[in-house]
């Protein structure tokens, strides 16, 4: 767009000293026809006062010295124009550097210390959340079975202190029984040895 506004800028430059330039071309053409016409004939050739032609020289070379200094202008004008657009193309091209980077940040995350565009870090954080989530599914279902097995052993156990309960009891019984039954035999044993004597 600037660019559009510095052509029509120079152009319109152009067009100005160009209609200046016509105009003075004009006039002397003008000049010229007018001293042709005014000037007498001699059989096939024209006679031109001495005094006009010094005059036509003079302001044609007037207008060879403007024609030039306008060329002059124009040169530096067109010169600076230049120069103005190669620093504004440099400063484009700066400007496109920082967007490209720009538009590259925002496409891209710092993951642990490295660069990753946000398909890259995406990927990495699925992936982790994936293995996790199996792990999680993997330890808690080791964990139920583990759990299960157990409960298993527990139960089991349970069961054999039970049984080894009741079979303490039973031996507790069964020894005071034999130590009753071994006592009565004593007593017996003793009654009968009494009775001899």
């Amino acid at each position: 767009m600037n660019y559009l506004f510095l052509y029509l800028a120079v152009a319109t430059s152009f067009l100005a000293q160009g209609q200046n330039a016509v105009q003075k071309l004009n006039s002397l053409d003008h000049q010229f026809k007018e001293l042709i016409e005014k000037s007498n004939n001699y059989k096939q050739y024209k006679v031109i006062e001495e005094k006009q032609i010094h005059i036509l020289h003079e302001n044609t070379n007037k207008h060879i010295e403007k024609l030039n200094e306008n060329i002059a202008t124009l040169k530096s004008s067109v010169t600076k124009k230049n120069n103005r657009i190669v620093t504004l193309e440099s400063k484009l091209a700066g400007l496109n550097t920082k967007l490209t980077d720009v538009n590259t940040e925002k496409d891209s995350l710092n993951f642990l210390g490295i660069q990753t565009s946000k398909g890259v870090y995406n990927t990495i954080v699925w992936s982790i959340l994936a293995i996790l989530t199996f792990l999680f599914i993997f330890m808690s279902l080791r964990f139920k079975s583990s759990n299960m097995t157990t409960k298993a052993a527990n139960k089991q156990l349970q069961t054999i202190e039970e049984e080894l309960e009741e079979f303490r009891h039973k031996s507790i019984e069964k020894e005071q029984k034999l130590g009753r039954q071994l006592q009565d035999e004593r007593n017996k044993l003793s009654k009968m040895k009494g009775d001899k004597f």
